[in-house]
């Protein structure tokens, strides 16, 4: 029998080096907001203080610990036992006919637990996420469902900017030191995409242009979406109190479910301005 070659632990090393390599690579070509949702189902807490460079540390390190913890599969020998396991095993003794079962009354399903938004950078970031998606298949659909899912498009749009503007956008004016900056090209990127939005609604959902119009204003609000992730929240974040954000979470929330009772006829302009109205006075 000849003996196990050596393993060479230099080798080995080189391997995951460059496997590591790939792996980082791999996330800088994410999303910030692709690197954060991917974290935060590996139990990753504080990831919205964290900005591109972090992330993508967090990413490779959580998923070269995942690789050491994975248990090493058994190796198969190709043997068979002759001996059979104790539940097949050959037994002189008559068994006795089983015990009818007991009743037991079904126990009373557990009460969900109550709906928690989190703070108001929460409802912003799964919005920014929700958003991503209705552009994603608002693309490829047609008809009636086209219809539809634009319709939905403008009520979240015309609520999301809502509460940036009149909740967290006054708050980054405040207490970021570039917070006049910051808030005045956000505010910019915002009204261009309600025109947008406007624009596509005139144009006509089955006009030629308007699925390449459509991407256009899809790349606009993601790219603007990150940069309220890595400009403004990630601050706020760590300058308002916590209570302070959740607060304002309920009043986005309530803000929300007024809007999606919205008409879906209604033009865009009407929808965000109904969204405005939902807001109580500062």
């Amino acid at each position: 029998m000849s003996e196990r070659e050596p393993v060479d632990d230099e080798t080995t090393g080189d391997a995951q080096a460059e496997q590591r390599g790939r792996t980082e690579r791999d996330a800088y070509r994410m999303k910030v907001q692709e690197l954060r949702a991917l974290l935060r189902e590996k139990g990753v807490p504080g990831t919205s203080q964290m900005h591109k460079d972090e992330l993508v540390r967090e990413l490779v390190k959580t998923m070269h610990s995942d690789q050491r913890a994975r248990p090493m599969a058994k190796v198969a020998t190709g043997k068979k036992s002759v001996v059979p396991p104790d539940d097949q095993a050959p037994s002189s003794r008559v068994p006795k006919p089983p015990r009818p079962a007991k009743r037991v009354p079904a126990a009373a399903a557990p009460a969900p637990p109550p709906f928690d938004p989190g703070d108001v950078i929460d409802v912003l970031l799964v919005q920014h996420q929700q958003l991503a998606d209705l552009f994603d298949e608002l693309e490829g659909a047609r008809g009636a469902r086209r219809r539809d899912l634009f319709a939905e498009l403008v009520r979240l749009l015309a609520v999301h900017e809502s509460i940036e503007q009149l909740l967290v956008h006054p708050l980054a004016r405040a207490r970021l030191s570039d917070g006049d900056a910051v808030v005045d090209a956000r505010t910019e990127e915002e009204d261009q995409a309600e025109l947008d939005l406007l624009e596509l609604y005139e144009l006509g959902l089955e006009h030629d242009d308007f699925v390449e119009k459509l991407a256009n204003l899809r790349d606009a609000v993601i790219e603007h979406g990150e940069l309220e992730e890595e400009e403004e929240f990630d601050s706020l974040r760590g300058q308002v109190p916590a209570e302070e954000l959740r607060r304002l979470a309920a009043i986005a929330m309530a803000a929300t479910e007024a809007v999606t009772s919205a008409d879906d006829t209604a033009a865009p302009d009407e929808i965000f301005a109904l969204a405005r109205e939902s807001f109580p006075e500062p």
